[in-house]
Formats: structure tokens, C-alpha cells, sequence
């Protein structure tokens, strides 16, 4: 049984919103009570709060997959206000035509890097039940921005957990869908989108007759895409002036942009580099999307550091003899248990 402080503590000081508790060790030992304690207790002010088992673990899945990548990324997710809700229903008169909201559950994932924005397009693909893809095309004359949405079924647990609650609240469920949806961003357009939503997309009838206006708020966003464009033209740059100098830890960091541990660069193979620059040229030559896909494919648990990557590199890719000598045992036995459905 928990302890009545330990409830108390949680349900009244904090929310499973708050990452705050994440590792705290009585949360992660009763964290399922926890979570449905406190949406029993506050069910009478917000119903859907009934959904934040189901937010919290679609968060937490993509949070386990993508973290063990590398990717630089931030993700964010909210449930819809009762507010919020009732406001979407009368603007885009739901009521009347019968569609459902599919957003009440809403995942934002911000990528570093707009080349990456692919990578997780293929990565919510193969995961979830997507039964719908906004992915605009780009608009060079009026600047159109470009919106990455995906809106997925709900499946298995998730499922049953939401035609739980809307069994048990059918009236205040009766406009929301079984689904969710998840919006790619880079990091430089997410603000850009904020204001957009709120301030244009929100009341599109104030901005009828305001063409040239809309199209200079448009203006901005096409300048932000060209910011992100240089930064892959930047750091690509960087990585061939790295690799020029010899400077391998800088030629591997700037050329993958992953989030590296701290453990620097092997000795055995700075010497193999200095050696045989060639060498050193066909790694700097791997694209870095490849190895993102192979990441991202295949449930590889390792840590992310320039060793590694490099060792990983060599076995898929380089296959170079003395690169492979050097590589750890367990971790070559990982990458054979891992890629041998491939070969």
C-alpha cells in the first residue's frame, strides 16, 4: 500500500506532467497508482486529464527510441484544454458536420537540423498506425511555410485505455477521435509556428485582406528555412576543414551532429587516421542520413561516443580490417546479433 503522505505528495504538490519527478524513486515504483490517483482526483475539473497515461507513454516511447540514437532533438506533448476543445469544435463546426478532433492528444518533436526532419518522418511511419500525412510542398512564390503533421491511430494499451474513458464520459468524449497527433518542426521554425498558430492560423478572417502582410509573416519563416539550410552547408563545411587538418574528433563531430558522450577519440584509431588519411576520407565521406536510418531501423543499444560510431561505421559501411581488430568483442557481437537480419 503507498503511504498517505506519498499520495498526498503527489497528487496535490505535483502533476505526471512534471519531469521533475521522473526519477524519483517512489514515482517510478508506483507510478501507474500515482498517475491514475491523481486523475481521479481532479476528474471533476478536467476529465481529460484521463488521457495523460496515454500522452505520457507515446512520449516516453519516442523519448527510449530516439534517445538511444544520438539525434539532437527536444520533444514536447500537451493534452487540449476543456477550453481549447470547445473552442475547435465551434470554429471549425464539428458539431454539425460530425468530424472528430484528432489532436486532443498532441506530440511536437523539434528537431536540430531540417535534414533530420525525414529521418523522423520514416521513424513515426514505422511505429505507429499513421492514417494521415500533411507534409506540404514548398511554395517559392508566396513563401509558404512547410507543416509536417502525422495524425496516428491509437493502438493496443493506448487503445483500450482511451475506450475506457470514453465509455465512462461518452458525452465528453462524443467529438474526439481514438488518435493523436505529432508535428515536426526544426528548432528555428518552432517559434515561428507558435506565433503563426495563435495569431494567424487561429482568426484567418483578419487576415483576408491582407495579402502583403501575410506574405511578409510568410517572408520570415522562408528566411528561417534558409538559416537551416546553412547550417547543414555550415557544419558540413567545418567537418571538411576538420578533416583537412587532421582534427578527427572535430571531422567526426561536425560531420554526424549526434549528441557524443564525453569519452574522447581512441588513440589506436587517431593512429590508424594519421597513418592512412584515405582511410580517414571514407568515413568522412559516409553520409551522415545513412547511419541516422541504421540508428533509428534497428533496436541497437550503444553508447553514442566517436568510438563507437566509428566502430559501427566500419562494420556497416568501411570494413576495414584493422579498424575491426580493435573494435570491443561485445560490441561486435552486438552489431552481428543487431544487423544479421540484414545480411
Amino acid at each position: 500500500m503507498l503511504d498517505e503522505s506519498v499520495i498526498s505528495y503527489f497528487y496535490l504538490k505535483e502533476s505526471p506532467r512534471n519531469d521533475n519527478i521522473r526519477n524519483n524513486p517512489v514515482y517510478l515504483k508506483h507510478k501507474k497508482i500515482v498517475r491514475l490517483l491523481f486523475i481521479h482526483f481532479n476528474r471533476l475539473t478536467m476529465i481529460y486529464e484521463g488521457l495523460i497515461l496515454i500522452e505520457q507513454d507515446l512520449k516516453e516511447m519516442i523519448e527510449s527510441n530516439l534517445g538511444r540514437t544520438g539525434l539532437l532533438y527536444r520533444i514536447y506533448s500537451r493534452i487540449k484544454s476543456n477550453d481549447s476543445i470547445n473552442e475547435k469544435i465551434n470554429r471549425k463546426n464539428y458539431q454539425e458536420s460530425g468530424k472528430l478532433i484528432q489532436d486532443v492528444i498532441g506530440i511536437r518533436v523539434m528537431t536540430y537540423f531540417s535534414e533530420d526532419i525525414d529521418v523522423l518522418i520514416d521513424y513515426f511511419s514505422s511505429i505507429f498506425d499513421v492514417i494521415d500525412l500533411e507534409h506540404d510542398k514548398m511554395d517559392i512564390a508566396n513563401f509558404n511555410p512547410v507543416r509536417i503533421n502525422m495524425v496516428c491511430r491509437l493502438q493496443n494499451e493506448q487503445l483500450e485505455e482511451f475506450n475506457m474513458w470514453k465509455k465512462r464520459y461518452s458525452e465528453s468524449f462524443k467529438n474526439i477521435d481514438s488518435t493523436f497527433e505529432i508535428q515536426v518542426r526544426t528548432t528555428l521554425s518552432e517559434g515561428w509556428h507558435e506565433i503563426e498558430h495563435n495569431m494567424r492560423y487561429k482568426c484567418k478572417t483578419e487576415w483576408q485582406s491582407l495579402e502583403e502582410e501575410s506574405i511578409m509573416l510568410n517572408g520570415i519563416h522562408a528566411t528561417l528555412e534558409t538559416s537551416d539550410r546553412t547550417l547543414f552547408k555550415l557544419f558540413e563545411e567545418i567537418s571538411y576543414q576538420h578533416y583537412k587538418s587532421r582534427n578527427w574528433t572535430g571531422m567526426l563531430r561536425n560531420k554526424f551532429r549526434l549528441r557524443f558522450t564525453l569519452e574522447p577519440l581512441s588513440p589506436d584509431i587517431i593512429a590508424l587516421f594519421n597513418f592512412d588519411k584515405e582511410l580517414a576520407k571514407a568515413f568522412y565521406k559516409i553520409e551522415r542520413s545513412l547511419i541516422l536510418h541504421e540508428l533509428i531501423k534497428h533496436d541497437l543499444r550503444m553508447d553514442i561516443s566517436f568510438n563507437n560510431i566509428i566502430y559501427l561505421c566500419n562494420y556497416l559501411f568501411v570494413k576495414n580490417e584493422l579498424i575491426r581488430q580493435i573494435t570491443p568483442p561485445a560490441l561486435m557481437l552486438r552489431f552481428e546479433e543487431t544487423f544479421k537480419q540484414d545480411s
